[in-house]
């Protein structure tokens, strides 16, 4: 009878919690990148549209889903949302689990997203310049 590996070294697990954890990530990585540049609060302000200022719900703030259940544009506003934003989360949910099927659930690994959170970060606001 061969031998059951344990959940964290199956292949196809590695890669469904990479990308989860890395659009979840790529979320951050978005308002990150909008914010720092304009020398707004990371941590104070909530989530919201940039045009209309309207605060998103919940359940606009599913990375990858949102935006494509919204069709790319504000529920509140019909303002269109740059597709910046979901290539941003796209990008960093492949990195993140390209990482974490290359590392494994290991210390280091934090260290490695947190790599690739800056960056992305860094790269996309350079681009909006």
């Amino acid at each position: 009878m061969s031998e059951i590996p344990p959940l964290f070294d199956v292949l196809w697990f590695r890669i469904v919690v990479g990308l989860i954890v890395g659009s979840t990530l790529g979320s951050f990585v978005t308002m990150l990148s909008y914010r720092l540049p304009r020398h707004m609060s990371i941590t104070k302000l909530p989530s919201h549209c940039p045009s209309c200022k309207a605060r998103l719900e919940h359940s606009e703030l599913i990375p990858v889903v949102s935006w494509l259940m919204a069709h790319g544009k504000c529920r509140h506003c019909g303002t269109a949302i740059s597709k910046r934003y979901i290539w941003t989360e796209i990008v960093t949910a492949i990195a993140s689990a390209v990482t974490f099927v290359l590392i494994g659930f290991q210390l280091w690994l934090f260290a490695a997203l947190a790599g690739i959170v800056a960056v992305i970060t860094l790269v996309t606001i350079q681009l909006q310049r």
